[in-house]
């Protein structure tokens, strides 16, 4: 071990002085080929206002660069405003006469597929995956849009890891469904393919050009980034077109087949087999990068096909949304409407429940129906397997599933199972046996919440180990890519493997002494969510060797593709319940590790002790709520169906978790969770205190906490439960069409350009508005021809969409304003507030202004008031 490491750290030592030495990252000379993560389609991004495309590039004209910026109805002054002409973006209405805009020079036409010469009858891709769910084949398996769109994000994430390639076929996809078999996945791969077929159509302004191409001798291709396959999409292709545009396509390029897409290497490829100058070759496609800006790099005459002008996209997606809540008005039995169970009424009436504390709201009137559902659950699922001949051992995993088995005990009027200390960071730890085992694990790990240091601890490297890996992994361009990279290196490897191996022998001597395991036993882990993380690492590494059956039996479970196999949940949810996961946990420590005995090795307790109090006063009214249901129950000899059972528990943890009374706030306020990828961290579950300012930078409720939306009204958090539920794709302007004016003015020593801009509403009489930043100018902002009294809660500058760069409230240059702290007086109507020019020469990002503002008082004389603000 101490062998592999010395070695380890002398490489990485060497590599970093040939960096320094050579001021480039030999990442790829040190180790195995260098591959990139795909960035998949969809973008889940918040944006402030306006669309991804609408920020300007970094430098250049300033005049160009604001027309480029501004979205046309948010500039009130846009009869001033210069719009430049693209000559490379086509409409529908140029296609009939796109070949003799460019004469005889045009020996190939390469087409995009879908959204260009194929359209869907739906309103979006992903609707497809809507229409596959109802297919026979997807409703026999359950499959939902949810899950397709999940299995395609992590196959691509896994793709690179596994052979340096970032693309991925179909079959990819649906190898992520882990619970289906062989056959069944290719069974929902067909019917994927046939749904397409049934939903697309041929648009018909390029079938004539493929025809007129065709008469003029140009030969035609089909160039698609796409994880169907070439046979695959001729299939569809030849469902759709006519037979002789079909026969006049010589040639189909799809990304998968050459494992490369059109943005980096396929139309090298395609220019090369086409045997033609690039200048010769004229691609059309419906994306700017992929099929415009990528191919025009390398000479090919390329066309940015726009569907739709800026106003009817707009359009189309607020119809969109609407189609999706139509639903709602639709009266029964068009709708589905289904009785609301309450089978605990009764007990409430007989309890003693005053004087209603919080503790009771919350343990007996609320997680207590959950508990005693899950009991029943639980029991029936061990009877079941019992009548099976399965010989049944039920574990409840600490310390999160602690009041899941009083909770058992209390209901059966027995001892259930056994207590165990096995915690998802060791099961997944002791799973490392090949490098494909570190692949699974890693293409797990969503980007948004990859730490490298996390990921580093887990696959059980050194820290010394880990700073070097991060060190050189954060010279690359894409420090992520990169480290995972170094990880595949064969001394990495090693160690991890070597490490891995030693705890496992460690996990397995508990296993062995605790657990009595004997061949042929159905082990059922109890807990109380959530993917099932420790069942399937725990079956992936201990199956065969046990010879055991390891099922998983939660509380509330999710709806992943990736799930753990033979997993049932009393719910299935895509919201984790963090307070209920809380209040059911005992006060110990998290499991470290194992001795060389195999003996639990427990970290300190993380929690402060008023929340242990609090969590036992919980669990002492569920508990309660339990012995009180058994009692009347047993004595009224009144039963329930355990799909009433199940209802109740499911509304009683939505109300808790979206609908929390004022008492149950207050109560769970400070109450902490430790951080399942950052061991030994500890985050607060909700802040109140901040939900203002959250819904002030984040307007849509769909993209904020259930207590945090709870303390800005139930409306919003209804309407961020709609939006998430139908996934309606509203922007923060789309919630009111109320704004508020401000005219600004992007100047340099050479040129300056006046701009009248509108400010969309955010919450709670707060507005925000993006503002151009261009490099070497400033931007002053005319307060004073608005404004008397207004709030700057912030400006910052902004990296992309929402990383920022820096803060420049602080360093405003005011002209006839005073400032007492948020508050702004506007002296006269001169007054303005400037933004002096920040040098950013060091970053590569679109950058543009974003400021959040509450108007107090507007200026009387302000001809534009009765257009948008309201105040």
């Amino acid at each position: 071990m101490q062998l592999i490491l010395e070695r380890l750290v002398a490489k990485i030592k060497q590599a970093d002085i040939n960096q320094q030495s050579s001021g480039r990252l030999p990442i790829e000379d040190m180790f195995a080929p260098s591959f990139v993560s795909h960035i998949s389609a969809g973008d889940d991004v918040y944006r402030f206002i306006g669309h991804s495309d609408a920020m300007f590039p970094y430098g250049g004209h300033l005049i160009e660069e604001i027309n480029q910026w501004q979205k046309p109805e948010d500039c009130l002054l846009s009869s001033n405003v210069r719009h430049t002409h693209h000559t490379a973006q086509i409409t529908a209405n140029d296609i009939p006469t796109i070949l003799d805009d460019f004469g005889a020079s045009i020996k190939v036409l390469s087409l995009d597929c879908f959204d260009t010469l194929l359209w869907r009858k739906t309103a979006t891709p992903e609707d497809v995956f809507a229409e596959l769910a109802n297919n026979p084949v997807g409703r026999r398996f359950g499959i939902t849009p949810h899950q397709r769109i999940s299995a395609a994000a992590r196959a691509y994430r896994a793709k690179p890891l596994e052979n340096g390639s970032r693309e991925i076929d179909i079959a990819d996809i649906y190898r992520i469904f882990t619970s289906l078999s062989c056959e069944e996945r290719e069974l929902l791969a067909e019917a994927e393919l046939r749904t397409e077929m049934n939903v697309c159509f041929a648009f018909s302004p390029y079938v004539e050009l493929i025809r007129l191409a065709h008469t003029r001798g140009i030969k035609i291709i089909v160039v698609s980034d796409m994880y169907l396959r070439s046979g695959e999409l001729r299939r569809l292709l030849a469902r759709h077109l006519p037979a002789d545009a079909m026969q006049a396509i010589s040639k189909i390029y799809c990304s998968v087949d050459y494992g490369t897409s059109k943005r980096h290497a396929l139309f090298q490829i395609v220019i090369k087999e086409c045997g033609v100058p690039a200048s010769q070759l004229l691609h059309i496609g419906d994306n700017d990068v992929a099929d415009a800006q990528a191919p025009r790099k390398l000479g090919v005459r390329a066309l940015h096909f726009l569907q739709f002008d800026r106003e009817v996209a707009d359009f189309l997606r607020l119809q969109n949304a609407a189609s999706s809540l139509i639903v709602l008005e639709q009266p029964a039995p068009e709708a589905v409407v289904i009785p609301r169970y309450s089978p605990f009424r009764p007990i409430f009436s007989v309890a003693n429940l005053k004087p209603y504390a919080p503790e009771t709201v919350i343990g007996y009137m609320s997680f207590g129906p959950v508990l005693y559902a899950y009991a029943r659950f639980l029991m029936d699922e061990v009877e079941t397997l019992q009548q099976r001949g399965k010989r049944v051992r039920v574990f409840f995993m600490l310390r999160g599933a602690y009041l899941l088995s009083a909770a058992c005990e209390a209901y059966a009027g027995k001892p259930v199972g056994t207590l165990v200390r096995i915690r998802n960071f060791v099961a997944r730890a002791a799973s490392f046996k090949t490098r494909a085992d570190v692949d699974y694990y890693i293409s797990g790990i969503k980007p948004e919440t990859d730490n490298l240091h996390a990921t580093a601890k887990q696959l059980l490297l050194p820290p010394e180990v880990t700073e070097l890996l991060i060190r050189i992994a954060h010279q690359s361009d894409d420090p992520r890519t990169a480290f995972h990279q170094l990880l595949h290196d064969d001394d990495v490897l090693e160690l991890i493997f070597k490490n891995s191996f030693a705890l496992r022998a460690r996990l397995m001597r508990y296993m062995s002494k605790e657990l009595e395991l004997e061949e042929g036993d159905t082990i059922i882990l109890a807990d109380t969510g959530y993917i099932g993380t420790t069942q399937e690492y725990l079956a992936r590494t201990f199956k065969e060797e046990f010879k055991v059956d390891i099922l998983g039996r939660y509380v509330v479970g999710s709806d992943e593709p990736y799930r753990a196999a033979n997993s049932k949940a009393l719910i299935t949810s895509p919201c984790w319940p963090r307070l209920f996961e809380q209040c059911c946990t005992v006060k110990e420590g998290a499991l470290e590790d194992y001795d060389l005995y195999g003996v639990p090795i427990l970290g300190d307790t993380m929690f402060s002790d008023k929340q242990y109090e609090k969590v036992a006063n919980v669990q002492a009214e569920c508990l309660r709520f339990i012995n009180d249901t058994k009692t009347f129950f047993t004595k009224t000899s009144v039963t329930h169906e355990y799909s009433i059972l199940q209802q109740a528990a499911h509304a009683a943890l939505f109300r808790q978790t979206y609908m929390p009374t004022e008492a149950e706030l207050e109560y769970l306020k400070d109450f902490e969770h430790d951080n399942f990828r950052e061991p030994g961290r500890k985050e607060r579950i909700y802040h109140l205190e901040n939900a203002g300012n959250i819904a002030r930078c984040l307007p849509s409720p769909s993209r904020q906490g259930a207590y945090e939306t709870r303390s800005s009204g139930l409306d919003f958090t209804f309407s961020g439960l709609v939006q998430r539920r139908f996934q309606l794709d509203l922007r923060p302007e789309d919630m009111n069409v109320r704004f508020s004016p401000l005219k600004v003015a992007i100047g340099s020593i050479h040129e300056s350009k006046a701009l009248l801009l509108r400010a969309h509403h955010l919450h709670d009489g707060y507005f925000s508005m993006m503002l151009p930043y261009v490099s070497g100018t400033s931007v002053k902002m005319l307060l004073g021809e608005h404004y008397e009294w207004l709030q700057i809660a912030d400006i910052q500058l902004l990296c992309g969409a929402t990383s920022v760069c820096r803060n420049v409230l602080s360093s405003l240059y005011l002209e006839e304003i005073n400032r007492e702290g948020e508050i702004y007086q506007c002296l006269s109507q001169a007054s303005v507030a400037t933004i002096r020019p920040v040098d950013l020469q060091q970053f590569n990002s679109p950058h543009c202004y974003n400021m959040i503002f509450r108007p107090l008082v507007s200026r009387a004389s302000d001809p534009l008031r009765s257009r948008g603000d309201s105040q």
